[in-house]
């Protein structure tokens, strides 16, 4: 018979198969992530779990997670030390906002709307005053120099800097690109809790938009021209989402002052789907 036990057991099970992939392929063993999920449980219960607003107390800690007390507040006193991931995102949000505002601000656009080419300082319109402009506190040539890395920005003999790519994504045998898959699945994952479990505390709080198009009866050869097609329409979507953004963002002045109104975030992500059910079943046999 089903409980809401077994059955978010079995939906964990789909959530954690690639992730689990992830893992195996950095040489993260079982011991290792089961000594991450008593932390996540831990940090979980602290903050989603008090009573009236407060923090949950280490007793209620202990009874929800069935780790002890002792043990529960070791790891509570450590968890303010795993903010790489936190860091990351802040980071690559800027870099982000960076190249917005390269594509998207007329003081960065030439006369036919595309983004002109830049000198690191100096001029009137140059690197360094885009970087104050949107990257927050972050120094110009720290940016140029991961821009440059992942083959982002370009620079001639004569010091000319021109962007070759719309949106920072650093490549897969970066470090970085396994901080942003994680972010990329906190992201969807957070929108699907929220729905699933704070919507429903106040008539104020309307569902966040998530939604799927897929298509069981797919031939294989379809897959590429799909592919493609994604590639086309999910840039012209979110290039849409990212002037809006940047239309309504909190404007800082030119000294870099820190606006009053308190800044959340938002935005939206798109992904590809594509799923073959002979490797499925394959796999499935395995377990």
């Amino acid at each position: 018979m089903s409980t809401p036990k077994t059955t978010v057991l079995s939906a964990c099970r789909h959530l954690m198969a690639p992730i689990v992939g992830i893992l195996l392929r950095n040489g993260v063993t079982y011991k290792e992530l089961a000594n991450l999920c008593k932390q996540i449980y831990v940090q979980v219960a602290a903050k989603e779990f008090g009573i009236r607003g407060r923090d949950t107390n280490l007793s209620r800690i202990a009874i929800l997670t069935g780790i002890d007390r002792k043990e529960a507040a070791r790891i509570k006193a450590e968890l303010g030390n795993n903010d790489e991931s936190d860091a990351f995102q802040q980071g690559q949000d800027r870099m982000t906002r960076v190249l917005s505002g390269w594509h998207q601000d007329k003081d960065f656009l030439n006369a036919e709307g595309s983004p002109k080419t830049l000198r690191f300082d100096g001029d009137v319109c140059n690197f360094c005053q885009l970087v104050r402009r949107y990257g927050g506190d972050m120094p110009a040539v720290t940016i140029l120099k991961e821009f440059k890395r992942c083959d982002i920005v370009s620079e001639d003999g004569e010091g000319n800097l021109q962007v070759l790519k719309r949106y920072y994504i650093p490549s897969q045998s970066d470090p970085g690109a396994l901080l942003r898959a994680g972010s990329v699945i906190n992201d969807l994952s957070s929108t699907l809790y929220y729905n699933l479990y704070k919507s429903e505390t106040s008539k104020n709080n309307p569902l966040h938009f998530e939604r799927r198009a897929t298509n069981m009866q797919m031939p294989p050869e379809k897959a590429e021209a799909f592919r493609k097609f994604v590639a086309q329409e999910g840039q012209i979507f979110l290039e849409k989402m990212d002037a809006w953004l940047t239309e309504n963002e909190i404007k800082p002045d030119e000294n870099n002052t820190s606006p009053e109104t308190q800044a959340i975030r938002l935005g939206v992500g798109t992904y590809l789907i594509e799923q073959n059910f002979s490797e499925t079943i394959a796999s499935n046999k395995e377990q």
